[in-house]
């Protein structure tokens, strides 16, 4: 899945097209555990992670209801005057907060955004969450869908291990004892949220909703409304993830590709710009500890393939990955540039 200049030129490909679609799993056989009556959510889950680098969960034991309250809070915060949101706006020094001008590979995105991440100092930026003062339930419930988060990341994470013949939690120990996950809230508007305004950090019109990209950390659990505009790259086309109702979609991030030296795949994926109609997601990025070395595991390395990558510092990679995000300083970092250069035969 090689990243290329023009990429977003690529044409989508229907449905019903031969290379299938982003398959839809049921894990509720992963209830109690991962264990021997997990086999079958396994093999699936570890073929959508080698093949599509997406796929979506169903019976994944996350309330109904507590995914609507989440919801419900979001709109309620984005339906707030731009000057109240702008009160708690991020910054370079501290990434928790609100954001309408965010880049992609150096281009603007057409959202707004709301990061936060666990309670207490972050190791990565030392600073704190910033949260909106219009209603003390929207602190709450937040933190209650990133705890739920959490645990279903946790119970993937185990079933990737799996899917490498590695011990269920072999990988736990890199989370450890803090992981850096944080929880976004996307609203993508049909207007451009800069329509009219001026900010000296932007860099021209805004293209698609966010353009081309794959996600920095371990894993991404994220909650899509029913408008879609989701898309993965593969095979030359771009596939759309259609909504699934009470479903969460669930990819593979960069350094969960480096951990398996290639086996499972970070899929490139963007969305689209709202023409018509407002779209709302909710994603949950699933990061190591801060400071924990990512290199290819021993079980995955042989002779006959050997390690791709040099070791990766996370705190390093996700503060240069923030740092794009937020300004263009520069190209954007990606695990490309830690691959092992090897002289052809």
């Amino acid at each position: 899945m090689t990243v290329e200049s023009d990429l977003d030129s690529d044409a989508v490909k229907p449905a019903s097209g031969l290379t299938g679609s982003v398959p839809v799993i049921d894990i509720g056989d992963l209830a109690d555990g991962v264990g021997e009556s997990g086999v079958r959510s396994i093999d699936e889950i570890a073929e959508a992670a080698r093949t599509w680098g997406f796929f979506q969960v169903v019976n994944h034991g996350v309330p109904g209801s507590l995914m609507e309250a989440t919801r419900a809070q979001m709109k309620r915060f984005f339906d707030l005057p731009v000057e109240e949101k702008e009160l708690i706006l991020r910054t370079r020094e501290n990434p928790w907060g609100y954001y309408n001008n965010e880049l992609t590979k150096n281009r603007r995105d057409k959202k707004e955004v709301f990061d936060f991440t666990s309670e207490g100092i972050d190791p990565i930026y030392d600073a704190e969450n910033r949260w909106p003062a219009f209603d003390p339930k929207f602190r709450s419930v937040m933190c209650e869908f990133r705890d739920a988060c959490t645990a279903l990341s946790l119970q993937l994470l185990e079933s990737f291990c799996h899917g490498l013949d590695l011990p269920a939690n072999f990988l736990n120990s890199y989370f450890d004892p803090y992981h850096t996950g944080f929880v976004r809230l996307n609203y993508y508007p049909v207007k451009d949220p800069l329509d009219g305004r001026t900010n000296r950090l932007s860099a021209g019109p805004a293209g698609l909703g966010v353009h081309h990209h794959s996600d920095a950390g371990a894993l991404t659990v994220l909650l899509q409304d029913g408008v879609g505009g989701l898309q993965v790259h593969r095979d030359g086309f771009w596939h759309d993830i259609q909504p699934v109702d009470g479903a969460f979609v669930i990819n593979t991030g960069d350094m969960m590709q480096v951990w398996s030296n290639d086996i499972y795949q970070a899929a490139i994926h963007r969305v689209v710009a709202m023409n018509e109609r407002d779209r709302y997601s909710i994603p949950f990025f699933y990061n190591p500890a801060a400071g924990t070395p990512v290199s290819p595991l021993p079980s995955v390395v042989t002779n006959e393939t050997p390690a791709r990558y040099h070791t990766i510092n996370w705190s390093e990679f996700r503060g240069q990955r923030t740092d794009g995000d937020y300004a263009d300083y520069g190209p954007e970092v990606q695990i490309s540039q830690y691959r092992v250069e090897r002289e052809t035969p």
